[in-house]
Order: structure tokens, then sequence, then C-alpha cells
């Protein structure tokens, strides 16, 4: 599996609305900047609760890895992405740390999704 798939998940997991699935993606300890100037939540149950808003309205996300660069059981990503809802659109450039599970998964260990 690739590191990529976590993306895949990620926007199937916001259309459908599961805040589950979402935590799932995240390593125990991980850490979510949720936004410009905002501090940093860690832990999955933290991001869980950072994440809610993103589900208050039905959308749709679109992921490009725009650089994948593995190395062993670690991965650092580029992605742009775009969200759509009936309220717009937002988009930005992340920048993430990815780690393998002893499953085969991948998981974020750092997500920062507007590379600030």
């Amino acid at each position: 599996m690739k590191p990529e798939v976590v993306h895949e998940r990620f926007a199937q997991y916001l259309k459908d609305r599961d805040l589950d699935g979402l935590g799932s993606l995240f390593d125990e300890d991980a850490m979510f900047v949720p936004g410009p100037g905002q501090k940093p939540v860690y832990g999955r149950e933290g991001i869980k609760e950072a994440l809610k808003p993103y589900l208050a309205l039905p959308s749709t996300m679109e992921v490009v890895a725009a650089s994948v660069h593995q190395n062993g059981d670690l991965a650092m990503v580029q992605p742009s992405w775009r969200i759509t809802s009936e309220s717009g659109t937002v988009e930005g450039k992340a920048v993430e740390v990815m780690r393998r599970t002893s499953e085969g998964d991948w998981v974020y260990i750092i997500d920062n999704p507007y590379g600030v």
C-alpha cells in the first residue's frame, strides 16, 4: 500500500461524514494543525474534535499528491487538496508525515493541511 491511499480514504470518510473513519487515519499520538495561526491539536481524539466542523455539511474532496518521499516506514507527503460543499470551496497545500503500521496501513503522524 502507498501513503497516498490515506488521501483516498480521507476523501471517502469525509464524503460519508464518518468521524471514526477519519480518526482511524491518525496515529494515537499524531499532531494536526487545524489552520493558519491555530495551535496544533495532539492525539487521535483531539484531532477528531478538530475535524467535526468539516462534517457539518455534505462535501467532496479532491487530493493530488504532488510529492511523496518514502524512507522505509516513514513518508513525507506534499498534497494539494480541495473540499467543496454547498457553502463554497476550501483548498490548500499540505505538509504531511505518515508512518506505515505493522499491519501495512499508513497513518498520519503530522498533518498540516495548510502547510503553515
